[in-house]
């Protein structure tokens, strides 16, 4: 009976590590996709690895804990399928039915022994705290990525790097534009001070924004110093602040943003800023109850008002905290709720009091649009009526030639009628029942336009450009002020040497980055233990992005998942306690 239980673990095991290899070949790059495929190849060795593991422990799991592992596993698989739907059309052909199922049953596989894996195997015990000198420690993470930084602003990029929503951002600070909310205001304010104090100070534009670039390096440094210092006062091993501060201060993608004008970077520390903190409270890190409310308040601060759907996700962070620590955790909910309240007054009665035009309620709605883009692009078969209704809202004639599956912009600037936004929010329920029935009608079309537009928030990574260099075209006086010189030569040869290794593309692959974030919440909450709810807050950004992301890969939108990972990953696979 034991010899024929252990022959029977063994065929399963041959027979999951055979899917696996069949998933491999299904989604390999002679097949057709467009993923990073070193992805892939990474989670099937991992996968692997955690196979032969859970098979040498025999490692198991209670029937709830089998139901969480199987529906995450289901929906990985389900996602790896339906960001590559073209390489199983059409179905109706024998051979590219067969090829799904055997994709799907290999995602299953995949998956299922690395959250098994991780359920017996995690989380580490950290050492006990009690590790000295925290502060000195802060002042060398700080000043060492603060240098990096610098000196890749003033050799290689000054006075900073400025892309037309920058160059919008400023001359809304000049007073050249009206302010409009769609770049948030309150960055726009913090922009303000340090254009103005280095216009003031130097008397160029130029050193205004080269100003507002050094303070962002240091308040970006000085969120990176935090993550690293919560990290060894929690008692994680000394290799894991080397890898994490390594992330931080050499990765091209931290370097480059650092030096660039966007409300994403600064919002994406600020998210950092708030989960240390939040952290620290939950798990009694250090000895400074003031300290850590204070990185608190300023990460929730920042991450309110700094970009248009922050303060959603922390007012939704709020409310669940409320009903789950409602008993536990009083005086953190008393914080996070005046918090709500006061960003939320700075957002609607103050900016309406100053004037500032709100955003365009039509930017929420990228996927809708491009559903029914993809509809109209398709030449499917449309109602008078509902030609009519779509007519007064979009140019019907460009439409089809217009409509890009990855990207909402040409159909937005394009076709879309801004002039009759007034007339959709009259007719709202006529719309609404308009987007319904063809959404009914044509379900694949509505699907396949929300896949194209979304998938680089929930698949693998895709080759789409990161950041950018230099300095747009501009009216203000703004201009790239460097030349050749050997740190410019320095960090050129680092962002090409990291770019070119296969073997790194995880490391700037949303996909990746998102599942880790879901597989990390589901292993805590399997668990039962708090670092679940640093989840929240992130989940919600990203679930937005599933919604109505304007573009299907667009990494500073996912800036703070990439930065916020590694302290999520850290406290999953360690426990204070």
């Amino acid at each position: 009976m034991i010899r024929q239980k252990t022959a029977n673990r063994q065929l399963l095991l041959l027979g999951q590590a055979a899917l696996i290899f069949v998933w491999l070949t299904d989604l390999s790059v002679l097949a057709g996709t467009d993923t990073y495929y070193s992805v892939y190849l990474l989670c099937a060795v991992a996968s692997l690895l955690c196979l032969a593991d859970n098979h040498h422990r025999q490692a198991g799991c209670s029937r709830g804990q089998g139901w969480a592992i199987g529906l995450t596993s289901a929906a990985f698989s389900l996602a790896v399928v339906l960001a590559n739907y073209a390489l199983f059309e059409p179905l109706s052909v024998l051979e590219n039915l067969f090829n799904l199922l055997c994709c799907l049953a290999g995602g299953l596989c995949v998956a299922q022994p690395i959250v098994l894996w991780g359920l017996n195997r995690l989380p580490l015990a950290a050492a006990g705290e009690g590790r000295k000198h925290p502060a000195r420690l802060f002042w060398a993470v700080f000043a060492s990525i603060a240098a990096i930084d610098l000196l890749y602003l003033f050799f290689a990029r000054y006075p900073g790097v400025l892309t037309t929503d920058s160059i919008t951002t400023v001359e809304q600070l000049l007073g050249q534009q009206r302010y409009d909310n769609t770049m948030p205001f309150w960055h726009t304010m913090t922009v303000k001070v340090f254009v103005e104090l280095g216009m003031g100070l130097f008397g160029n534009i130029n050193a205004g924004v080269a100003l507002f670039h050094g303070a962002q390096i240091l308040f970006m440094a000085a969120c990176f110093g935090c993550c690293v210092v919560t990290l060894y006062q929690a008692g994680l091993p000394r290799w894991v602040l080397v890898v994490v501060y390594g992330l931080y201060a050499f990765q091209p993608h931290h370097i480059a943003y650092s030096v660039t004008l966007w409300k994403d970077i600064p919002f994406a520390g600020a998210a950092l800023l708030f989960l240390a903190g939040f952290y620290r409270i939950l798990r009694g890190v250090g000895k400074s109850v003031r300290l850590n409310y204070a990185l608190l308040i300023l990460g929730g601060l920042g991450l309110c008002l700094w970009r248009t759907n922050g303060w959603y996700a922390f007012a939704v962070t709020t409310l669940v905290l409320w009903l789950l620590l409602r008993r536990k955790q009083k005086w953190l909910l008393r914080v996070m709720l005046v918090l709500v309240v006061v960003c939320w007054l700075l957002l609607n009665p103050v900016l309406n009091l100053l004037g500032v035009k709100p955003t365009n309620f039509v930017e929420a709605f990228a996927v809708p649009m491009q559903q029914v883009a993809r509809v109209v692009a398709e030449g499917r078969e449309l109602s008078a009526q509902q030609q009519e209704l779509l007519g007064q809202i979009f140019l019907m004639d460009k439409l089809p030639s217009s409509y890009d599956p990855l990207t909402v912009d040409p159909v937005k600037f394009e076709c879309f009628r801004y002039d009759q936004v007034g007339r959709i929010l009259e007719n709202l329920p006529t719309y609404a029942k308009l987007y319904l029935e063809l959404g009914l009608r044509y379900p694949g079309d509505f699907l396949k336009a929300w896949v194209d537009e979304t998938k680089g928030y929930w698949n693998g990574g895709y080759f789409f450009w990161i950041y950018t260099k230099g300095v747009g075209e501009n009216t203000l006086g703004i201009t790239a002020s460097y030349g050749e010189n050997p740190i410019a030569s320095g960090f050129a040869a680092l962002f090409r040497y990291v770019e070119k290794l296969p073997i790194l593309q995880g490391l700037v692959s949303i996909g990746l980055h998102i599942w880790a974030l879901i597989g990390c919440g589901i292993l805590c909450l399997m668990k039962k233990r708090p670092e679940a709810l640093l989840t929240i807050p992130l989940l919600v950004l990203v679930a937005g992005l599933w919604l109505g992301s304007p573009v299907y890969a667009e990494f500073r939108y996912a800036y703070p998942v990439m930065v916020s990972m590694p302290l999520i990953l850290s406290v999953t696979a360690y426990s204070k306690n």
